[in-house]
């Protein structure tokens, strides 16, 4: 299963789902339609699954960013930026001639709002549990006096989330994201809240 599903999200980073067909995924998974048909009933059923492994289960925020392991909003920083060097590295070691994988990722996630509503809403589920992860962070950052407390924390967690999804798309229209200037813009902003 995790060899189809690979494949089949290798192709649908590299096509919309609707210019993917059953024969493309047989040819590049080296599988039968009858083996791919066990796992999923159609393509539908395979883009759905994919969809949800790829972009729903491993980017749930609560499993994919390990915040008890971070004293700091600092730390918390560095394993955010972290992660998402991971997420991009597995997305290259899915397949190395996707030349950016940002514009990729985000092409696939725009494809959701148009074939799964359900699985957009849990997209933005994850997103809501990230402003979460993010505003529970900064708070135990004003209470340790690491920040200052004059913030409005949620503002100030969208903040860093907003740089993200902006560094994102910016990067999407490059190489792919640059995790060195995504870090370097947290950095400038944690530099202003930081207590003196």
């Amino acid at each position: 299963m995790e060899h189809l599903y690979a494949v089949a999200f290798k192709l649908f980073l590299m096509k919309r789902y609707d210019a993917v067909s059953i024969s493309d995924i047989e040819k590049e998974s080296g599988m039968t339609r009858g083996a791919i048909t066990y796992y999923s009933k159609d393509k539908r059923g395979l883009f759905y699954n994919v969809v949800r492994h790829y972009l729903i289960d491993t980017q749930n925020p609560e499993l994919k960013i390990q915040k008890q392991d971070c004293e700091s909003l600092g730390d918390f920083i560095e394993e955010y930026v972290r992660s998402c060097q991971e997420t991009m590295a597995k997305l290259q070691k899915i397949d190395t001639t996707i030349e950016n994988g940002s514009r990729a990722y985000m092409a696939l996630i725009l494809q959701i709002c148009d074939f799964f509503p359900d699985l957009h809403l849990q997209y933005l589920e994850n997103r809501n549990k990230e402003l979460l992860i993010w505003t529970e962070v900064i708070q135990g950052a004003i209470s340790h006096k690491e920040i200052k407390e004059d913030i409005n924390v949620i503002s100030t967690a969208k903040l860093f989330m907003n740089v993200f999804y902006g560094q994102s798309y910016l990067d999407a229209l490059n190489p792919g994201l640059n995790t060195t200037e995504l870090k370097l813009q947290f950095q400038n902003i944690y530099s202003l809240l930081k207590n003196q």
